[in-house]
């Protein structure tokens, strides 16, 4: 879809939702959804942390399969694996229920909608008309907003984030002291570039920006909804108060797995089969 038409549409859309309730992102707009339940991929995550000047090594592998894809979200079940110091520590298995805003679905969330407004893409120099969703959450920690500005028409569709955890009020602040904030932004989308492009791959680069107390984290990620989980590789560079590196994490999908169905030949019944047919490396392209 061209960039003239994906603006055009995006207008279109957003007019015609004024007044009215915005329209919300589907399973197909999620980065599991396009995949069927028993699909999985690893991903593995090795940090280097520096304690007190000696240099640390530990690694993370976590095997995340598809449980179901319904109508309110999409169920992943992650199993995650620490190896240090030479030993390997497996922990007992999570299932989580994601939206298909990509955030874990909370009973106790408050979701509004804000004014439609218009996003920058930074490397692409495009501006992308959006939605709004404002999802506020009671937490042990505080007050959590997420602040979300999506597109259903442009890849990836979740297009910023933002997050604010506050403390509860107090006498000297009636909002909450700021605990921790991030920012999660999509830096580049093949979705704003020629259609012929856009058909042949489904990648994009995001970053986000956290801060907590006096710790600062930066991630750099690149993705592809080519494969399950859309996660091919990420960096994260986490600075002290003096912005000194304290610690760097390498991720990358290691292998991953398309649960398939293809119809039996003509001459057996025509029935629906699964292709047991694990895919053994996941090709990251070239930065």
């Amino acid at each position: 879809m061209s960039t003239v038409l994906v603006g055009f549409l995006c207008a279109v859309l957003l007019t015609a939702a004024e007044g009215s309730a915005p329209p919300p992102l589907t399973a197909k707009e999620h980065p599991w959804g396009n995949f069927l339940p028993k699909s999985w991929c690893v991903v593995q995550t090795t940090t280097l942390s520096n304690i007190e000047g000696r240099l640390v090594q530990s690694k993370q592998t976590v095997r995340t399969v598809l449980e179901s894809v319904s109508e309110s979200g999409i169920t992943l079940e992650e199993t995650e694996t620490l190896e240090l110091s030479g030993r390997s520590v497996p922990r007992t298995p999570q299932t989580i229920k994601y939206d298909f805003f990509q955030e874990r679905i909370q009973e106790n969330s408050q979701i509004t909608y804000g004014a439609p407004a218009r996003l920058m893409i930074e490397n692409d120099k495009k501006v992308v008309p959006c939605f709004v969703r404002i999802d506020t959450q009671e937490t042990s920690g505080g007050q959590l907003t997420t602040t979300i500005w999506y597109s259903p028409l442009v890849y990836p569709h979740v297009l910023r984030v933002e997050k604010i955890l506050r403390s509860p009020p107090d006498g000297e602040n009636t909002e909450g002291r700021i605990i921790s904030e991030s920012v999660t932004l999509v830096q580049e989308t093949s979705a704003l570039k020629t259609s012929r492009s856009s058909r042949r791959n489904r990648t994009y680069t995001l970053q986000m920006k956290e801060k907590a107390g006096n710790i600062t984290k930066i991630t750099d990620a690149r993705c592809s909804w080519d494969v399950p989980g859309g996660l091919l590789a990420s960096t994260t560079r986490e600075f002290d108060a003096q912005n000194r590196e304290i610690r760097r994490s390498e991720s990358r999908m290691t292998t991953y797995y398309v649960y398939e169905l293809v119809p039996l030949p003509p001459q057996r019944n025509r029935f629906w089969v699964p292709v047991i047919e694990p895919v053994p490396e996941v090709p990251v392209p070239a930065q």
